[in-house]
């Protein structure tokens, strides 16, 4: 399994667990995860040990190639570049998807929870639908 493959496994199942730790923690310091008064902090936390995870997963598992970097394990040749652009094609897309649901919202004076929601769950599905189309590309091909 290259570096790249290895990287988007961690970083899927880092989108995941994020989403639900966010989840666990709305509920449980508010009423739920569109309580106005209390979604902001665990959606802060939620992201943020997001891309700390995906920082120090990216970093573990380079140094768990580390003895064979020598031979350019964690460099990406054309098949993982195209592989991440047919992967962000389909990600980009949902992160589309949910600025555009936001944007209605706003059209409609919704609450700003269900604005924040909105597009933290299009940047999650995104995530979750880059990973998983990049994974089957890995394991079938184009």
């Amino acid at each position: 399994m290259s570096y790249q493959e290895k990287n988007t496994w961690s970083l899927g199942i880092i989108a995941v667990l994020g989403y639900a730790a966010y989840l666990v923690m709305a509920f449980v310091v508010g009423d739920g995860p569109l309580d106005p008064d209390t979604y902001m902090w665990p959606m802060v936390w939620a992201i943020g040990g997001g891309i700390v995870a995906g920082i120090v997963a990216g970093i573990l598992i380079g140094m768990a190639s580390g003895g064979s970097m020598r031979r350019g394990a964690t460099m990406s040749d054309r098949r993982d570049r195209e592989i991440g652009w047919a992967g962000s094609r389909v990600g980009n897309s949902f992160i589309v998807i949910g600025g555009i649901g936001a944007l209605i919202l706003c059209f409609v004076d919704a609450p700003h929870v269900l604005i924040a929601n909105t597009l933290y769950l299009g940047f999650v599905l995104a995530a979750i639908l880059e990973t998983t189309t990049k994974i089957v590309i890995y394991r079938r091909g184009f």
